[in-house]
């Protein structure tokens, strides 16, 4: 009885939707509205559910024993014919829809169309065939704003004389007649699948110039399915008026907001802002516009605040939200949420805006080897103050190295390590900072990172600062090239002229291998150096792709320290040995 259960539980949910957004009908526009089931459809559904299942779409079949096939289509034939018009007609759908509950591999237009009749109150669904939509269409968009209507419609037309794409073109007419912005329209289709219903969502939006947020797609096969997941799909149908509503509230408020707050830093004296955007930023090393935008963003979240609770407007249109939204609709075949790639923009900054604006070394950074197999990667967990570079091109104090915890993929939680939610590239990927597993690199060489819009850390020795770098850092840059440079001219000699002989050459090459090995070994990366064109270079074999947001990343910090700072205790003998635990 799992699909007589599955109706009920959905019907139940739709109930209620209806009942809190206030809709008092829905219309459906089918073609395959156009043809009722005969008795000998019915019987043929009959034949593929249980004695139970045909006694629960079928009552008036009574006690009579229906375990025999032939014995069991005789009499659901008899009790049918012996039904008046409108209840035979109402038992002969219900049986069809069972049974396609219990088979929907196959498509079965007719079938599910009859599911949907058994989902909504008889009351309050109009079925239409899209001849008698063409009738009756404008006088029910007509008595949309006295009686709220939930309009859906069928994609493929085609069997009552419409189109095969019928369904989206009225939908994109009845939407763009709509000045209000309240008409609540859907799309139920075969095209579109539990798989790739986001994406034929989109597609049709674009393809009919139809605002995404003013329709849904839904697909048929949800229906036979789990049809309590149509009813989430309905759900969201009836609530998207209310969801543009919002957004487009909250986008209203944002740009006042961004208005209100570019006047209060005007109104900020000169004498203030100099201290804030310039004196206090070159004191700290900062950019002097991050502290413009840090002001800008003060103004703006006190004012879009005081917009958002006044007069009570987003707080209505939340409560009406809210009360649909917690309808339970959930089911274990509910498709995967897209939202783990929104999340994911949230935490991490990509390398490409890192690097291409040459973003000072920070908190959180996060490094691989380039030229590696390795799946490995490692963030920086040094403390923020510390990584600042100031006036002077100086950290105060200057530090040699800084501390990157290895951050590797696995199935189990390791050992003293944190989860790094979202780094990878799906839900499925498993991240871990391992917070024992850490090295101590050479700061000068992570700081080339930032001077390199591909995130790389080289230098090439006597070139110039590149454009765009911050002042600080530009100071920094000459420090660095000092350092390198020294490193560089202790090789002089070691580099082959023309003039030597093949074993001086060989010579030359393995002692400045060795050289090298000790001028630039940093411990987990290496480098090398390059000549081209008379100019040398150094690089490492490390890059910087991304950095974790500051508040996850002062949390890894604080696991770290906690890490470090762990208790350590006389080994306790009073208990079993446990079984060894991986690293």
């Amino acid at each position: 009885m799992a699909e007589e259960q599955a109706l009920n539980d959905a019907r139940e949910a739709i109930s209620q939707i209806l009942r809190f957004l206030g809709i008092t009908r829905i219309v459906c526009v089918d073609d395959e509205y156009k043809d009722s089931p005969g008795v000998d459809d019915a019987v043929a559904a009959a034949a593929q559910l249980t004695p139970e299942e045909i006694r629960a779409a079928l009552p008036e079949t009574g006690e009579t024993s229906l375990d025999d096939s032939e014995v069991r289509a005789e009499r659901v034939r008899q009790t049918l014919d012996a039904l008046d018009t409108k209840a035979k007609q109402e038992r002969s759908e219900k049986l069809l829809a069972v049974a396609r509950l219990k088979n929907g591999d196959v498509t079965d237009d007719k079938a599910d169309a009859l599911i949907l009749k058994q989902l909504i109150p008889h009351s309050q669904l109009i079925p239409l065939t899209p001849k008698k939509w063409l009738e009756q269409g404008e006088a029910l968009l007509a008595q949309d704003s006295e009686q709220r209507t939930l309009f859906l419609f069928d994609q493929d037309l085609s069997e009552d004389g419409g189109e095969r794409t019928g369904g989206m073109k009225i939908i994109s007419a009845v939407l763009a007649s709509d000045s209000q912005g309240t008409r609540i329209c859907g799309l139920l289709t075969h095209t579109a699948t539990p798989e790739n219903e986001h994406e034929q969502w989109k597609q049709l939006s674009r393809e009919f110039s139809v605002p995404f947020d003013r329709f849904i797609v839904v697909p048929k096969k949800w229906l036979n399915q789990d049809p309590l997941i149509f009813a989430q799909r309905l759900k969201l149908v009836a609530l998207s008026p209310d969801f543009s509503k919002l957004k487009g509230k909250a986008a209203e408020i944002v740009q006042r907001a961004v208005v209100v707050a570019t006047k209060e830093v005007e109104e900020i004296s000169i004498f203030d802002l100099d201290h804030i955007v310039f004196r206090v930023a070159g004191a700290e090393g900062l950019w002097e516009p991050d502290m413009l935008f840090r002001l800008h963003s003060l103004f703006s979240r006190l004012e879009a605040r005081r917009l958002a609770h006044q007069a009570g407007e987003m707080e209505a249109i939340a409560k009406r939200l809210r009360s649909v939204s917690h309808i339970p609709t959930d089911s274990e075949s509910l498709p995967a949420l897209t939202t783990w790639a929104l999340q994911r923009r949230e935490l991490f900054e990509p390398g490409n805006h890192l690097n291409g604006n040459h973003v000072p070394l920070e908190l959180g950074d996060i490094f691989v080897k380039t030229g590696s197999t390795s799946n490995k990667a490692y963030i920086l967990l040094s403390q923020p103050c510390d990584l600042m570079v100031r006036p002077g091109g100086e950290r105060q104090p200057e530090i040699d190295f800084l501390t990157l915890a290895e951050v590797v993929t696995a199935t189990e939680t390791p050992r003293y390590a944190e989860e790094l939610e979202y780094f990878g590239q799906g839900p499925a990927e498993r991240y871990f900072v391992k917070l024992k597993q850490v090295h101590q690199v050479r700061a000068c060489m992570l700081d080339l990172c930032v001077f390199n819009s591909d995130g790389k850390a080289s230098i090439e020795v006597g070139k110039d600062c590149p454009d765009g770098i911050r002042p600080c850092w530009t100071e920094r840059h000459g420090r660095l090239m000092s350092v390198y440079q020294k490193k560089v001219d202790r090789l002089k000699l070691l580099w082959a002229t023309p003039a030597d002989a093949e074993d001086v050459r060989r010579a030359k090459d393995e002692i400045r291998r060795a050289v090298l090995a000790d001028l630039l070994d940093v411990g987990l990366f290496k480098g090398d150096v390059s000549e081209a064109h008379g100019r040398r270079a150094v690089a490492f074999n490390c890059c910087r792709i991304g950095r974790l947001s500051r508040e996850r990343a002062f949390g890894l910090l604080m696991a770290y320290t906690s890490c470090l700072c762990r208790p350590a205790y006389d080994r306790d003998f009073g208990k079993p040995i446990a079984k060894p635990i991986k690293p």
